[in-house]
């Protein structure tokens, strides 16, 4: 996705905005987004793959993520055959394609629907604009981290148990 000087800037300050506001959960709950190894569900493969896991998003830059239920939780899953990404922001699903190449990882045509949520929006509008920040990507742990050029945490996920 290229975007020019002026919309950079531009989507720079939307996705700060709306990281701004999203609350800091609780770390005291059964679900908290910083634990990060605690409580992972076996069922959790002890080698990840980027491509067909369900990743949930936890945080982005430095701030947590805390979904408000199961059904709205932010996440991606990557499918490698067709170079195809999909998943929710939170209300609304998300699809789009991406690139890869080693640690290098692009998006592209990244879109959602169009519903409105009583929850979810927050994160959604600052989830999905950030993710054309994204110009590299790790597995570290049961985490997948996607940072921008320089280094800095665009967005982390956690690996999701299957049944």
């Amino acid at each position: 996705m290229r975007i020019s000087g002026g919309s950079r800037f531009q989507l720079a300050a939307l996705w700060l905005a709306a990281v701004a506001c999203t609350s800091r959960p609780s770390s005291d709950g059964p679900a908290a987004a910083t634990d990060t190894n605690k409580g992972v569900p076996a069922a959790v493969p002890a080698t990840l793959s980027f491509t067909g896991t369900h990743w949930t998003l936890i945080a982005l830059g430095d701030r947590d993520i805390m979904a408000a239920s199961a059904a709205r939780e932010p996440h991606l899953t990557f499918t490698a055959d067709s170079s195809r990404v999909s998943g929710s922001g939170g209300c609304n699903r998300v699809f789009g394609s991406y690139a890869m190449s080693g640690d290098r990882l692009s998006f592209s045509g990244v879109a959602s629907t169009k519903m409105a949520c009583t929850t979810g929006m927050d994160i959604e509008t600052a989830f999905l604009p950030a993710l054309a920040w994204v110009a590299r990507w790790r597995i570290v742990d049961r985490h997948l981290e996607l940072t921008d050029a320089a280094g800095t945490l665009v967005a982390r996920f956690q690996a999701k148990a299957t049944p």
